[in-house]
């Protein structure tokens, strides 16, 4: 994969946003509505500043859910990643590869539709007992500078409702403005599935042999077991499980 050739912070930089087009004393008040709206949400609320890549924001709600030491908190600006700490470490290197992955695909767009994705991820965390719980944490671009670039990320976390034990993160993208939900948009081209692969990997998630696939499917073996090749060599994996892993944190398969 040729997403480890560069970090998230590098992809940010793109943006070259100025400082003479951000404003931060109309971001102050917008800031405010967001705590005020904070002390009323059930919701983990955090915000960040492309520009100075930093946290800018994080609600209470972390110290009392998380456990996060509520100084820590309230000065979320001088901390660096302190809101990664409590990530599984598993799921933080997936989260750092969807990223990569996601701006990858938003700057292969043209300027005017960049900000109109939201991705949902379902990740593990530590909680105030010290156990991992399934969090849904939900990332939109909610500001903008004077050219319409990123300029603040809003997160929104709950605790899941399914806490199925997962062993990789799931990750959703939804177009805001028109509610359609991508999949194989922000997988790179040459790891994208066909339908009929997609229809094999289903079917061995499900536990069928490659025997029992081509009776179900009215193929040859031989075309089965092809299919496979391929499934493992467009997802850069070395078995099945992998390839399952892979693509269910791609959103291929639900």
């Amino acid at each position: 994969m040729t997403t480890n050739k560069i970090t998230p912070k590098e992809l940010w930089a793109r943006q070259q946003i100025s400082p003479l087009d951000v404003d931060y004393d109309l971001w102050n008040e917008r800031r405010a509505s967001i705590q005020t709206f904070s002390q009323m949400s059930q919701s983990c609320i955090f915000t960040v500043d492309v520009f100075k890549e930093r946290y800018d924001f994080a609600s209470d709600n972390f110290a009392t859910i998380f456990g996060y030491n509520p100084t820590w908190i309230k000065t979320i600006r001088k901390q660096g990643d302190l809101l990664e700490e409590r990530i599984h470490p598993d799921d933080r290197a997936q989260l750092i590869e969807h990223q990569i992955e996601h701006g990858q695909f938003i700057y292969s767009l043209p300027q005017e539709q960049r900000n109109d994705y939201q991705q949902i991820f379902q990740i593990r965390m530590l909680n105030a007992r010290q156990e991992y719980v399934n969090v849904i944490s939900r990332h939109q671009v909610i500001q903008k500078d004077k050219n319409g670039k990123a300029w603040m990320i809003m997160g929104v976390m709950d605790i899941a409702p399914d806490q199925t034990p997962m062993e990789r993160i799931k990750r959703t993208v939804i177009n805001r403005k028109t509610g359609e939900i991508l999949t194989s948009a922000v997988v790179p081209t040459d790891q994208q599935l066909t339908k009929r692969e997609k229809e094999i990997l289903l079917l061995i998630r499900q536990g069928f042999l490659s025997k029992e696939i081509a009776y179900k499917l009215n193929l040859s073996i031989y075309t089965v077991n092809n299919h496979r090749k391929n499934i493992l060599a467009k997802l850069n994996v070395d078995n099945v499980i992998e390839a399952i892993n892979r693509a269910e944190s791609f959103g291929i398969l639900y």
